[in-house]
């Protein structure tokens, strides 16, 4: 038996219950070969759509057709199930972030239906409004392999073309499942990772340097959050809360850990369609291709605090910065890529960077007005980006910048890692080369101004499979460290200030804790390296992240 009901609409405040125009209900038994008694339906479906009336817009219809591809276990005890939902969001109103937090006005409203099935495969046909723009079908029920199988694309999008305007379009598409573990040995994982550790270079002194998340294994809280009723999430029926971690404050800070991954650049995160509405964008579903075998070596620093900009604040528990290099199949660098304050702040070839074999030099960030910073990292030192305070009166009263120091300055000291010959740092070169700029170009001894080394580097193994028993990993595990597994596989924010505020008293503005890196950083990383690219940099209230010179092959720095 299929079951229909006809309703319109959805609406945020009612938390996804369907606010009903008219309901009506059709039961029409329907003689399945092959089907008996003991055998239930292929497909059961529960449909929404527009009531009759002079404000509802002409009707047409649409079907959805396909089938799921190597399902995982899981489903061998339990049906498939699926959701349907079509909007009316014209260009102009339907924005084009992939991860906006807030839904657009036309995606408050829209078709949807339901639908159940043993044997994975699925035809619905539903009435739309002739003005649909936008549909999509998911699979709902995959919450228990969320992050260890990708169904790819989940929603998967359509577009109405104009040509289907006037008549029934046909929606075709097959859900495959494919294992979400890294294809690439932990060994070179590990190879590749300790070939680019970076040269920390931070403000002699600096209060906040990079350290580790372990030492708080023992004592960590969880906390959450109502999320807020316009959160996207909320559309999407992924979330309902803020969840975030309540760190021990005082500890001593430790040592400083470099935490890494290294994946195949050919990689899709669901969401990205150009075909989506924004906002659908999951991070914890995506694909490892090996394409032409370049890959992303990514690096996370953890802070114990974020001091912000400026003495105003910005404050938080826990802050983690991130950077990147796209590498060739042999492991050369090809481009070097830094995100923070929730943008791409430079993407550039790797000759414009300096780097001592092969380990480049990053500069750490101070603030202005007596702040330690809020820690951004930048491939350039000696100097300064002012931001946005939010107007001009708080500009002219906060002034808040980002200052990052100069290498060749004795005000500046160096983290390095473990295994570095300090003899190599005795002429350390900045800027493009004497070949190119004499005068832009210098050769700075550093190695008395060493502050700290990277004591241990530690892999960021695939949230969704932490200590899970393997399927396809070439490495038949996925062994983490305890004291390290919980922060890895959190989604959530890693600090004790989920939400931003003001406190008068002090005047200072409290800022959020980090959201955890994979969850994060993934929404700059992913598809900035998915396909070559061009050169970008972030811009602030004045100045920019951007390139500070221009070099060449004989610009990276190898000394023997």
């Amino acid at each position: 038996m299929i079951t229909v009901s006809y309703n319109r609409g959805y609406t945020m405040k009612t938390k996804h219950l369907v606010f009903c125009l008219a309901i009506i209900v059709l039961l029409a038994a329907v003689v399945l070969p092959g089907c008996s008694k003991e055998k239930p339906p292929p497909l059961v479906t529960t449909v929404i759509a527009p009531s009759s009336g002079p404000d509802q817009p002409d009707l047409t219809k649409i079907r959805f057709e396909g089938k799921v591809l190597n399902p995982p276990a899981i489903f061998k005890s339990q049906p498939f199930k699926f959701k349907f939902r079509v909007y009316s969001c014209p260009a102009d109103s339907a924005g084009d972030a992939s991860h906006s937090k807030k839904p657009q006005k036309c995606m408050m409203q829209c078709y949807e239906a339901t639908a159940e099935s043993r044997d994975g495969s699925y035809s619905l046909e539903m009435p739309v409004g002739m003005d649909w723009t936008h549909g999509f079908v998911e699979l709902v029920n995959t919450d228990e392999i969320a992050g260890m199988y990708s169904p790819g694309h989940n929603p998967f999008w359509f577009r109405n073309a104009p040509d289907q305007a006037s008549e029934k379009a046909v929606l075709k598409h097959n859900f495959e499942f494919k294992s979400q573990e890294n294809p690439i040995l932990d060994s070179v994982q590990e190879e590749m990772a300790a070939k680019f550790a970076p040269i920390i270079v931070v403000k002699a002194g600096k209060k906040y340097i990079p350290t580790n998340l372990e030492k708080y294994a023992k004592t960590v809280k969880l906390a959450s959050l109502p999320a807020k009723d316009d959160d996207i999430r909320r559309l999407r029926g992924s979330v309902s809360d803020d969840a975030h971690m309540i760190l021990e404050q005082g500890l001593e800070p430790g040592d400083t850990h470099l935490y890494y991954h290294v994946r195949y650049a050919d990689t899709f995160v669901s969401g990205t369609q150009t075909e989506a509405l924004p906002g659908w964008r999951d991070d914890t579903n995506y694909r490892y291709n090996k394409g032409n075998g370049d890959m992303v070596v990514s690096y996370w620093l953890w802070y114990d605090r974020n001091e912000g900009p400026t003495s105003f604040g910005n404050v938080h528990q826990g802050d983690i910065e991130s950077f990147a290099l796209l590498i060739d199949k042999d492991g050369n660098a090809k481009r070097f890529m830094v995100t923070g304050h929730d943008h791409i702040m430079l993407d550039t070839a790797w000759t414009n960077i300096n780097s001592v074999n092969n380990h480049p030099i990053i500069y750490v960030a101070h603030g202005n007005k007596g702040s330690d910073g809020g820690n951004p990292t930048s491939g350039y030192g000696g100097y300064e980006v002012l931001l946005e305070a939010g107007n001009a009166v708080f500009n002219a009263l906060t002034d808040p910048r980002d200052i990052f120091p100069e290498l060749s300055s004795t005000d500046s000291e160096v983290i390095i890692p473990n295994d570095m010959d300090v003899k190599s740092l005795t002429a350390v070169m900045t800027g493009p080369g004497t070949h190119i700029d004499q005068d832009a170009t210098a050769f700075v001894d550093i190695s008395q101004r060493i502050r700290g080394v990277i004591t241990k580097l530690v892999k960021w193994e695939e949230p969704g499979w932490i200590n899970k028993t393997a399927d396809t990993d070439p490495d038949g595990h996925h062994r983490v460290d305890k004291a390290i597994a919980p922060f890895l596989g959190f989604d959530g924010r890693i600090g004790m200030h989920p939400r931003s505020s003001l406190k008068l008293s002090s005047f200072t503005q409290f800022g959020r804790s980090p959201e955890n890196a994979p969850f994060k950083t993934n929404i700059e990383q992913h598809y900035t390296f998915e396909h070559p690219r061009i050169d970008r940099a972030y811009s602030g209230r004045l100045g920019d992240y951007g390139p500070k010179f221009t070099g060449d092959d004989k610009t990276p720095q190898f000394i023997k």
